[in-house]
């Protein structure tokens, strides 16, 4: 009698090996090829290099089964200023509406910073941008952003492939009702820009040295 596990048990055994990486440590980026897991969305990086394993979210989830899946909710240490920090890389990284949130386009802190002082209507205030931090660095820890702290440049996260068509039109309208955002100017753009060579001048050397 064969004692080698069957297909379906090495299956189930390939699951819960996934779940118990994505309970410990939240989405997973992994691999496009990795072979796809029971429960857990995939969310395709925009080359194709990677995927993320989100855990599919049971419709009307509480925050017990949030926790349990490894996907709490917005941190609870100022939701509301965290909501409000969101809602604001909604509106700048989800710049084609007519389809899905994710992957959305990258936005950047100075649009971020903008919209905010838009929202309250007033000049931008000193305690603003520490504020701001704060909440996008706990959305990163909660994978509802990808925020480049060191670029200054945010996208969605992959926990927002979760959104339903309802979750979509709402934000939808509530972007129709946020200040619009500046154009954005991201790093990697004027990183090239500087990276172009000086002209020559007139005795062969380049323009600025002595």
């Amino acid at each position: 009698m064969s004692t080698q596990p069957s297909e379906a048990v090495e299956r189930r055994l390939y699951n819960a090996l996934w779940w118990a990486k994505v309970q410990s440590a939240g989405p997973l980026a992994v691999e496009s090829d990795t072979p796809a897991v029971a429960g857990l969305t995939r969310a395709a990086e925009p080359d194709g290099s990677t995927v993320w394993l989100v855990p599919t979210m049971p419709s009307g989830a509480g925050h017990a089964v949030l926790d349990e899946l490894g996907t709490p909710p917005v941190a609870v240490e100022q939701p509301n200023e965290t909501a409000r920090v969101l809602s604001i890389v909604v509106a700048c990284c989800w710049t084609d509406r007519s389809g899905t949130a994710w992957p959305g386009a990258i936005g950047t802190l100075t649009q971020v910073r903008a919209v905010y002082a838009g929202m309250r209507g007033r000049a931008e205030q000193s305690s603003d941008l520490t504020l701001i931090i704060g909440s996008l660095r706990r959305l990163h820890a909660t994978h509802w952003i990808r925020w480049n702290e060191k670029a200054g440049e945010v996208r969605l996260g992959p926990r927002v492939i979760n959104w339903t068509a309802a979750d979509q039109a709402t934000l939808r309208d509530l972007c129709r009702h946020l200040p619009d955002p500046p154009a954005a100017v991201l790093t990697t753009a004027a990183d090239e820009s500087e990276a172009e060579p000086l002209p020559a001048s007139d005795d062969g050397q380049e323009a600025g040295d002595e």
